[in-house]
C-alpha cells in the first residue's frame, strides 16, 4: 500500500560516460543520464517507460551506486524531516544557481545554503558516500537484473546464490539463513530440493523467480527491477509479474519498474516516468499519463500501443528521424528536432538549418535561387548560433542577393518543417563581401514543471505562451 513518506528523492542526477581515443585524451562524454529529479514514496511503483538508449538502465544502475554518479545526488532511506529538509535546499540551491543574473541577495544565500548543504550531502547522499557507508544502505535497495541467464553464477547451488546477500550484508546465522532460503524457495512457487541444483537445470522463468528470491532474501525496502520480464515467454511473463504484485502487497515493497513495453508498465506501475536521450520528459500517475498525455514524445511513445480489434482505427504518431546522439545532444529541447508540436524557441541550431538550407537554394527545389551565386560552403558555429553561407565570388548586387535569399527563406517557413526558419533571428552580410551570416535565435531549455496536479512535464509548451508566429519572421541587415 503507497504511503506519504518519500523514500527516495533522486536530484540532478547526471551521469556522463568517457569516450577515450586510446591515447589517454578523452574526445568527448555519452551523456546517459542527464539532470533526471524525482520521488518515489514508499509502497508504490514508479514505472520508468523510454526508447532503447534513453538512459533507464544507466539510471537505475547510478541509484544503486552500481555505477558511479558524474553529479547530482540520490537520498534513500532517511528520517522524513531529513528527507524533506534535502529537498528544500537542493531545488533551492539549484533554482538560484540557474538564474543568468543573479542579486547580491541571490549570491548571499547560495553561499549560506553552501555552508550547510556540503556537510548534509556528505552525510546522507549516496552519491556522496564512501563505498564502506553505501554499504550500509544496500540491505534496504537491491536490483533484478534484466537477463536472468547471466545474473546468476553458473558454479554456485541456487541456497548459495540465496544465501550471498544475507551472508555478506546481515549477521545471521547458517541455520538462520537456512530457514530463510527454505521459506524463500516456497514463496516464489519452487520447492526445497530446488536449493541443491545449479542454475543451467532451471527453465528462464524459474531463474528470474530465483534471482527475485535473492533479492527480497534480506528484506530490503526497494527493488530496482530492470526490465525483469522482457527475456521471458509472453506465457511466463505474466505469471512473474503477478508474483512481483503478491510480493509487493505482504511486504509492502517499493518498486522502481523498468521497461520499455507500454502495457507492462501500465499493468505494473502507479505512477510513469517517461524518458528522453537521458532527460525526464514527463511524470504522472499511470491512468492520467496514458490518457490525459501532454509531452509530444509520450503521445507519439503511447499511440504505437497496438489494439487488439481489426475494427477500431487508431491514429498512429510517426515521429520523423532519427534519435539524437547522446554524444553531442541537441539544443534546446532534446526532442525538438523530431516534434510534430515543436516552436521557434524549442532550441533550433545552425546544425539544424544547415542541410535545409543547402536543399533550400537547390535551383530545383526554388527556382528563384537561379539568381544566387555559386555556394562554395556552409559553415556551422554552434558556438555563435550563426550558419556562414559562403559564395564562390564577391557579391556586387547585395540587395538583390539578400532579397532573394530572403523570399527563399519566408518560403521555406511556410512549408511542413518550416518552424526552423522562423527560428532565424536575423541575416546580414559578413564583411568579406561573399557570405552571408544566418543568425539563429537563442533557444529556450525546457524544465520539469507541474502543469497539473501531480503531473510534471518538460515541454515548453506548457511554460510559455506560444506566440504569433508571424510576427517572428526573419529580418534582413545589409
Amino acid at each position: 500500500m503507497m504511503e506519504d513518506e518519500i523514500i527516495l528523492y533522486v536530484s540532478h542526477l547526471k551521469k556522463y560516460f568517457d569516450i577515450p581515443n586510446g591515447l589517454g585524451r578523452n574526445l568527448g562524454y555519452v551523456k546517459a543520464v542527464d539532470d533526471v529529479t524525482f520521488t518515489v514514496k514508499k509502497g508504490e511503483t514508479l514505472g520508468i517507460v523510454g526508447e532503447t538508449g534513453c538512459g533507464k538502465t544507466t539510471l537505475g544502475r547510478t541509484i544503486l551506486q552500481l555505477t558511479k554518479a558524474t553529479d547530482g545526488n540520490v537520498y534513500f532511506h532517511l528520517d522524513q524531516d531529513i528527507m524533506r529538509r534535502a529537498i528544500e535546499m537542493e531545488e533551492e540551491y539549484y533554482s538560484l544557481n540557474q538564474k543568468k543574473e543573479k542579486t547580491e541577495e541571490d549570491k548571499r544565500r547560495i553561499k549560506q545554503i553552501e555552508e550547510e548543504l556540503i556537510p548534509f550531502r556528505k552525510k546522507y547522499s549516496l552519491t556522496k558516500m564512501k563505498p564502506k557507508e553505501i554499504r550500509e544502505y544496500r540491505k534496504y535497495m537491491q536490483p533484478v537484473f534484466q537477463d536472468p541467464f547471466s545474473s546468476l553464477d553458473p558454479r554456485k547451488l541456487i541456497k548459495d546464490i540465496i544465501a550471498e546477500p544475507m551472508r555478506l550484508l546481515t549477521k545471521m546465522s547458517k541455520d538462520e539463513i537456512m530457514e530463510k532460503e527454505k521459506e524463500l524457495i516456497n514463496e516464489i512457487g519452487l520447492s526445497e530440493d530446488h536449493l541443491y541444483r545449479f542454475p543451467h537445470e532451471f527453465s528462464g522463468g524459474q531463474r528470474q523467480r530465483i534471482g527475485i528470491a535473492r533479492a527480497i532474501s534480506i528484506e530490503p525496502d526497494m527493488l530496482v527491477l530492470d526490465e525483469p520480464t522482457s527475456a521471458l515467454d509472453v506465457s511466463v511473463q505474466a505469471q512473474i509479474l503477478n508474483m512481483l504484485k503478491e510480493i509487493q502487497q505482504r511486504r509492502n515493497l517499493t518498486y522502481l519498474f523498468i521497461s520499455h513495453h507500454l502495457n507492462v508498465i501500465r499493468s505494473m506501475s502507479d505512477r510513469v516516468m517517461v524518458m528522453y536521450l537521458g532527460k525526464v520528459a514527463e511524470i504522472a500517475e499511470t491512468h492520467t499519463l496514458f490518457t490525459e498525455m501532454l509531452h509530444p514524445y509520450t503521445k507519439a511513445l503511447l499511440s504505437a500501443i497496438p489494439i487488439p480489434d481489426p475494427e477500431t482505427k487508431k491514429q498512429h504518431i510517426i515521429l520523423e528521424g532519427e534519435i539524437p546522439s547522446p554524444v553531442n545532444p541537441p539544443k534546446g529541447c532534446y526532442f525538438h528536432n523530431r516534434c510534430p508540436e515543436a516552436m521557434r524557441n524549442c532550441g533550433w541550431s545552425p546544425r539544424d538549418l544547415s542541410e535545409p538550407i543547402r536543399d533550400a537554394f537547390d535551383v530545383f527545389r526554388n527556382p528563384e535561387a537561379e539568381a544566387l551565386p555559386e555556394i562554395s560552403k556552409i559553415v556551422i558555429d554552434e558556438d555563435n548560433n550563426v550558419l556562414h553561407v559562403r559564395f564562390s565570388n564577391v557579391v556586387q548586387e547585395k540587395d538583390r542577393i539578400m532579397s532573394v535569399v530572403k523570399g527563399i527563406i519566408d518560403k521555406e517557413s511556410l512549408g511542413k518543417r518550416g518552424i526552423m526558419y522562423k527560428a532565424i533571428e536575423n541575416i546580414s552580410w559578413e564583411p568579406d563581401g561573399k557570405s552571408i551570416a544566418i543568425k539563429m535565435i537563442e533557444p529556450d531549455i525546457p524544465k520539469l514543471i507541474e502543469a497539473k496536479k501531480d503531473h510534471y512535464v518538460a515541454c515548453l509548451l506548457y511554460e510559455v505562451p506560444v506566440k504569433e508566429e508571424l510576427t517572428n519572421a526573419p529580418s534582413t541587415d545589409n
